[in-house]
């Protein structure tokens, strides 16, 4: 059985213009999945789709509601069947907790890694439902969201460990359905999000170095198909190098 090919299936990932969600359309796309790529910068996913062998890039920007319906519109009228969803778009912003937030990062923040998650699963849902597809919702949450809080992050943590209870939430609505959910919760990881910050973390880190951002195609390609992984529900899957282990090592 060939646990890991994807042909045939469509797959909708978010935020797939860099970073995480680009490496995720690569990895599915060579599995065979047709990739629909969405962000709000469609130059950058155009530029993306030259790329992959099967893939169409969507404009859709998840904080905003009617974005995401009219996006979903858009692919009811193209016919198009999504089996797989990664809700991976997010933003991360420092929010002190003494500090003025004239940009309003905290609300911003909110409305993108929770509203945002919760905008684009609700219309995922009710086309697989409509379609009696059993697919795969797969939600990006973080380490910070689960055991390790980020300093400075309270908007950014308390983002992630939404999505980390959501995704447990809606397995009663979606598991009748054989529609799966689960969550991934990676710690720090190459990507633009991380910046130059790099030396910062690595310390913290007990493997001893950050990885790139297909450290995460196995877990992927794992929950992404139903052979492989078809009665796995609800589950948070973290991929850190160990920063969640919180031990000490001999003689601290």
């Amino acid at each position: 059985m060939q646990f890991f090919d994807l042909k045939n299936k469509t797959a909708l990932i978010t935020g797939a213009s860099s970073g995480l969600g680009e490496q995720f359309a690569r990895i599915l796309s060579a599995a065979g999945a047709r990739v629909i790529l969405s962000g709000r910068r469609l130059d950058k996913l155009t530029a993306l789709v030259q790329d992959l062998k099967n893939a169409y890039p969507l404009e859709m920007d998840v904080a905003s509601k009617s974005s995401v319906q009219r996006a979903f519109e858009t692919l009811e009228t193209k016919g198009e069947k999504i089996d797989i969803c990664i809700n991976n778009a997010g933003i991360a912003l420092e929010t002190s907790l003494f500090d003025s937030d004239d940009q309003n990062n905290f609300e911003n923040i909110l409305k993108t890694n929770v509203m945002g998650v919760w905008h684009v699963t609700k219309a995922v849902a009710n086309h697989m439902k409509k379609n009696n597809i059993q697919g795969s919702i797969i939600n990006i949450g973080s380490v910070n969201g689960d055991r390790v809080p980020a300093l400075h992050g309270a908007a950014y943590s308390l983002s992630k460990a939404a999505v980390i209870h959501l995704t447990k939430t809606l397995v009663g609505e979606l598991a009748p359905l054989k529609i799966r959910i689960n969550c991934i919760s990676p710690g720090w990881i190459k990507t633009p999000m991380l910046g130059s910050n790099a030396h910062k973390v690595i310390p913290h880190i007990p493997y001893g170095d950050i990885p790139e951002p297909d450290s995460l195609d196995g877990l992927i390609l794992y929950l992404a198909s139903n052979k492989a992984s078809k009665y796995v529900q609800g589950a948070c899957f973290t991929i850190d190098g160990g920063i969640s282990w919180g031990g000490k090592s001999w003689g601290d």
